[in-house]
């Protein structure tokens, strides 16, 4: 896939472990890994790949992942922008697959994204056709809840389950920076002052459930999914 540039594309994603930077310039990528307490490295690692030259454009991944890398980021890549001016695209990073997913899923037909999200408990997103927003329902499950029907089609991560049921699967590989940059110059340039994190968070365990899922705005815990 060719790669879409700007003059200097900065992308900050704390919803992996480690967490990364990736700078774009003239179409090469260089990354650099950050750990799970971030805020103390973002502004070097940023000055070094950056290297002096003025940001064209922050991109910034919002989830799902932990609250503390993604708060830290968020605060990082707000005060950024605020003090040199630079437009953010803010995104979840499951969002370029259930966008792709979307766009092949029949009428009545149910997507689902399946993702690990540790302590046995799997993400699932389900996903269906024709919406303005592609991510329809989210839910955080035990492997022995999963049920999958023989007409849905499965990506993510744990796709391989689909198989257990005999539903198609669905493979699709992105670059966030490119899906950054495409949203970009569509006009989805993000309020700071809104910017919201998708995290996951250590809850104790309620009811058989260790994890609680929330998109809610940073530094507050949102709706319960």
């Amino acid at each position: 896939m060719a790669t879409l540039n700007t003059p200097l594309t900065i992308l900050v994603d704390c919803a992996t472990r480690p967490g990364r930077i990736v700078a774009r310039r003239d179409g090469t990528d260089s990354e650099r890994f950050i750990g799970d307490r971030p805020l103390g490295t973002l502004a070097s690692t940023v000055e070094e790949l950056t290297e002096g030259d003025a940001i064209a454009l922050l991109a910034l991944v919002t989830g799902p992942g932990p609250l503390l890398p993604l708060r830290s980021a968020a605060a990082f890549v707000r005060l950024l922008a605020w003090s040199r001016g630079v437009p953010v695209v803010s995104f979840r990073s499951l969002d370029p697959l259930a966008q792709d997913l979307a766009s092949v899923l029949g009428a009545t037909q149910r997507g689902l994204i399946l993702e690990p999200l540790g302590r046995n408990k799997i993400l699932q997103v389900e996903v269906r056709a024709g919406q303005v927003q592609a991510i329809d329902h989210v839910r955080v499950l035990a492997p022995a809840d999963l049920s999958i029907e023989p007409h849905d089609l499965v990506a993510g991560q744990l796709r391989e389950e689909g198989r257990r049921w005999g539903a198609e699967l669905f493979e699709a590989k992105h670059n966030l920076v490119d899906y950054a940059v495409t949203r970009f110059r569509r006009g989805a340039v993000s309020d700071l002052g809104d910017l919201r994190a998708w995290y996951v968070k250590d809850s104790g365990v309620r009811r058989g459930f260790d994890v609680r899922l929330a998109d809610g705005s940073i530094g507050r815990v949102g709706r319960q999914s």
